[in-house]
């Protein structure tokens, strides 16, 4: 009788340590991700990001701000150019913009994407009065408040006062 009670002791055992292996490795794990959580491991340094955002902001709206100056209410021959160039940094604006919302969602928007439709369709009118030989006047003042509006509006995301 009592061969027979050891048996089922040893079963009894070896019920209660079958688990331990698992619980040790899911400890294992967690204490990893926690300790690379700690170091800084695949995640975001926020801080490091909005830095770069705003720098990168900053160099592209001063460029738009610095062609639109640099536009002759004249039509120049180089005025297509510096319409281009207007357009290529309103873009890398809107690029951030976009990054920005692909990073926080629709609450990390910066600016309204109407604001870049209106800039967009003032630099095709502006182009339009060139080819036709209408007087910019207008539509260059129009450009000037959107790009100056823009550039307050980046001013402020980036907290320069």
């Amino acid at each position: 009788m009592y061969r027979y009670s050891g048996g089922s002791r040893y079963r009894s055992v070896m019920r209660s340590h079958r688990w331990q292996p698992i619980l040790v490795i899911a400890v294992l794990i967690i204490a990893v991700v926690v300790i690379l959580k700690l170091v800084g491991v695949g995640s975001l340094d926020v801080g490091n990001y909005e830095r770069q955002r705003n720098n990168l902001l900053n160099s592209e709206i001063k460029g738009a701000v610095t062609q639109v100056n640099s536009l002759s209410r004249l039509g120049a021959t180089s005025t297509s150019n510096t319409l281009g160039k207007i357009r290529q940094y309103v873009h890398g604006v809107e690029v951030i913009n976009d990054l920005n919302i692909s990073m926080y969602g629709e609450v990390g928007r910066l600016f309204q994407q109407s604001l870049f439709d209106d800039i967009y369709s003032i630099i095709e009118q502006y182009e339009a009065n060139l080819s036709t030989g209408a007087k910019v006047n207008e539509t260059l003042n129009l450009l000037t408040e959107a790009i100056t509006e823009l550039n307050t509006l980046a001013l402020d995301v980036a907290g320069v006062t």
